[in-house]
């Protein structure tokens, strides 16, 4: 689900990255116009990429584990719901060294085999003013791919201007599924799958880094845009995220913020600006070079 892929300058791009990689996130996010629309999340990403052939490309297994609490309510209705994926697969990267006379890059991807599973719960008022329960289970089996390509300034007018370009782009899509769903506790027949297919873009770009061989602060600006498929929803945000790191290592620590806007063709509700915030820790990264 989150795959931290970076780069080095050209003095410091074979102390960059170790082999091992562990990363911890958590976040949350409540909608403007209606706070009991709101969720929380968290987690942790590591890989493991000990295989290095003549031609620089790294191999190695990475793995990830996260839960996600969410409610949502209106006039009528409220749901409550929580998710937890569980998955594994393989990781590849290369560093190269001189892109062109002022960049160098690190391009780097993952694909995994995650098992999903979601629970919900709900009540809502009929026409005839009953108060109707509603109870889901669903299990997915999905694979999910990420890409992450890295640019790093190592040569121009003022070095610590627009240092670094951070791209990613993912998706996932269910292979199998299943949902077994109730309406006061009476098995709702052919009740539909929510299709969980998803795709999104993000990119992040460093604007000043402040600080020299100690710990350095790295403010970035944050655009993304995300579809899913089971709402067939449209969301773009963006926004800032500060970020710590040691000399000559990738960040260990990055607290973002940001505004996320339904976009396109939807109804009218009070859930599509949501704000966002969250964090991610990498303690391999603390130490100093």
């Amino acid at each position: 689900m989150l795959l931290f892929l970076c780069l080095a300058t050209s003095a410091n791009a074979q102390q960059f990255r170790d082999q091992a990689n562990l990363s911890l996130f958590a976040g949350g996010y409540a909608a403007q116009q209606n706070s009991n629309d709101n969720g929380t999340w968290y987690g942790l990403y590591v890989e493991y990429m000990p295989i290095k052939t003549k031609s620089e490309w790294r191999f190695g297994l990475c793995g990830v584990a996260s839960q996600v609490q969410f409610n949502s309510n209106d006039t009528k209705s409220n749901y409550n719901g929580s998710s937890s994926d569980f998955g594994g697969g393989i990781a590849i990267g290369k560093y190269v060294e001189y892109l062109n006379f002022s960049k160098s890059a690190y391009v780097g991807a993952n694909v995994m085999i995650k098992q999903s599973q979601d629970i919900g719960n709900g009540e809502s008022y009929q026409e005839d003013k009953t108060l109707g329960k509603y109870d889901m289970n669903q299990k997915d089996l999905m694979i999910s791919w990420e890409i992450n390509i890295n640019l790093l300034k190592i040569s121009g007018n003022n070095e610590k201007l627009f240092t670094r370009s951070q791209l990613r782009i993912f998706s996932q899509e269910p292979l199998k599924s299943n949902r077994d769903a109730f309406w006061n506790n009476s098995p709702i027949k052919e009740s539909a799958v929510w299709n969980k297919a998803s795709i999104g873009a993000e990119f992040k770009q460093s604007i000043y880094q402040i600080g020299q061989n100690q710990t350095i602060l790295d403010p970035k600006l944050v655009i993304g845009y995300n579809y899913n498929n089971g709402g067939k929803s449209n969301w773009v945000y963006g926004g800032f995220e500060l970020a710590l790191k040691k000399q000559g290592q990738d960040d260990f620590l990055s607290i973002y913020s940001y505004a996320k806007q339904e976009v396109g063709n939807y109804a009218k509700n009070l859930n599509s600006l949501q704000f966002v915030f969250g964090l991610n820790f990498q303690p391999f990264n603390i130490k100093s070079r």
